[in-house]
Parts: C-alpha cells; structure tokens; sequence
C-alpha cells in the first residue's frame, strides 16, 4: 500500500495570500469609491472630488474630506437635482448594493496571485 504525503508550505502560501490582498485593496477600495459617489450629494461636484483626492486606497481607505461631508452623511433630505441617485450615507448605500460585487473581485484577484 503506498500513501500520499501532503505538506503545506505556510510561508509561501502566506506570502501569496499577503500579495493578493495588497493587490485587491487599491483595485476594490477605488470600485467603492466609485459606486459610493454614485450616491454621493451633488451641488458643484467638490464632496465627489474630495474622495479622489482625500483616499488612500493602497490602504483601502475612502474618504470624502470636505468641511461639510460628515454633516451631508447624516443630515438632509439630498437634492436630486443634479445627482437623482444621491443620498445620505452614500458609502452604506454603495456597500449594501455592491457587496456581492467586492467579493467576486476579491476572489478574481486572488486565484490569479494563489
């Protein structure tokens, strides 16, 4: 009877792993931000700006940095007079729709660094 030997080299297997989450955050962190602005309150376009100039998404961070952002988040029946998608809480309304989508390009991603 002859048997199988299986062993698991973690180092390597961990150093992909790492490799293929730095490459997905930038990638998933700037599709959020998109779809987030999809969302975003519009009157002369400077809060959709701020997240391009403001994020670090190699962090995967997004952020809307104007002096006003926090308060157009919470507060406010949005105008849809230049955006009819806008909303407050842009960014839960962009994850709430997209999630699926994240996932999927995350699990892309990775079986192609795995």
């Amino acid at each position: 009877m002859s048997g199988v030997k299986v062993t698991l080299n973690k180092r390597g297997a961990g150093a992909r792993i790492t490799t293929a989450c730095e490459k997905a955050t930038p990638i998933i962190t700037n599709e959020f931000i998109k779809d987030a602005n999809y969302f975003c309150k519009e009157d002369t376009g400077e809060l959709e700006r701020s997240a391009l100039r403001a994020s670090e998404p190699e962090k995967g961070l997004a952020v809307w940095d104007t002096p006003y952002a926090k308060k157009q988040l919470y507060i406010g029946k949005p105008s849809r007079d230049k955006n009819p998608n806008a909303s407050t809480l842009w960014g839960h309304r962009a994850k709430q729709k997209n999630s699926r989508k994240y996932e999927r390009m995350f699990q892309k991603i990775v079986k192609q660094e795995v």
